[in-house]
């Protein structure tokens, strides 16, 4: 079930503020128009809009925030925890052939992460299959996303997908890690008091530490949205999002927080968060799911000295913009 931010997107921007709280300037975007943006050391607002500028890229193949140091950009990748989800992750798509259905990258991830699918494709998987895909195939995994319709995709049917491509029988090191985030990210800030690292090299030269551990690799079908907001003045279903809109009827859609009911299908899985979904009226759709293989649980060698969150032990990167 997503709705609204999700808790690194929350973290994401708790550390863009940490940042500012140090007078670090950083690129900051509209997160209405995405057409203005600013580099600064404070929070502005987009002139246009009228709203607060957003200090995170959030999800995608984007770095999450970018800081200057001596007047010079760097990246930062931003995970409020070693658990989560979305660590070097590479879409896949199934598709019918010869009578069976074949499972290969998504084109987007052949054209955004080469790197880091040349080592999936070389990689030595535990029942002798050489390239992640070559194992993936030989489980035979027929999926109900892209046979079936998504509109007659149900509940069961989408539990059903991830039951059957969930695997997280492989380790690796954080060589695929630092491959993927090579152009991306320079630098990572991770939470639970692990801290500020460089991913390949200090090239700000801030001192910092490689970031080192091994990770566990998950194929996972994802769900990207559940919940669909529905106009009240002309019932035409809509983005979600935290500032959910009918832009035909100039009308918010997203509720205050708190605000909302639990939904009824969804009560039937007790591992989700069943809170309130912030629309006065929405469809729930099980269709938006992700096919993934994703890098998750790093066990992470060591905490680094430095640390963007306020920690004993810990000191904030000599960063100076």
């Amino acid at each position: 079930m997503v709705q609204g931010q999700n808790d690194g997107h929350i973290y994401e921007n708790d550390i863009g503020q940490e940042l500012l709280e140090h007078k670090i300037v950083v690129k900051q975007v509209c997160p209405d128009c995405h057409k203005y943006e600013k580099f600064s050391s404070v929070q502005e607002k987009c002139p246009s809009c009228n709203v607060e500028l957003k200090l995170t890229a959030g999800s995608g193949t984007q770095e999450d925030i970018i800081f200057k140091h001596n007047g010079k950009n760097f990246s930062l990748e931003v995970k409020n925890s070693p658990g989560d989800p979305d660590w070097g992750q590479c879409a896949l798509r199934p598709h019918p052939k010869g009578g069976k259905w074949v499972w290969d990258w998504s084109e987007r991830s052949k054209e955004t992460k080469s790197e880091l699918i040349k080592i999936y494709n070389e990689f030595e998987c535990i029942d002798g299959s050489k390239g992640l895909l070559v194992y993936l195939n030989k489980k035979n995994i027929i999926p109900n996303k892209y046979r079936v319709p998504n509109d007659e995709i149900t509940f069961e049917m989408r539990k059903q997908d991830q039951r059957n491509f969930d695997d997280r029988e492989h380790r690796i090191s954080a060589e695929a890690f630092a491959k993927f985030h090579g152009k991306k990210s320079q630098y990572v800030q991770i939470g639970k008091k692990h801290g500020f690292f460089h991913i390949n090299n200090d090239s700000a030269k801030l001192g910092t530490e490689k970031f080192e551990a091994e990770f566990t690799l998950r194929f996972r079908a994802k769900v990207t949205n559940s919940h669909f907001p529905i106009c009240p003045k002309c019932g035409k279903e809509r983005q979600p999002g935290i500032n959910a809109k009918c832009k035909k009827c100039d009308i918010k859609l997203t509720l205050d927080k708190g605000e909302g009911e639990v939904c009824k299908v969804c009560l039937k899985d007790p591992k989700l968060n069943h809170g309130p979904i912030p629309y006065e009226k929405y469809k729930h759709r099980d269709d938006h799911i992700e096919f993934v293989l994703t890098i998750l649980n790093p066990k992470i060698i060591s905490k680094s000295k430095f640390n963007i969150e306020k920690e004993d032990g810990q000191v904030f990167p000599p960063i100076h913009s």
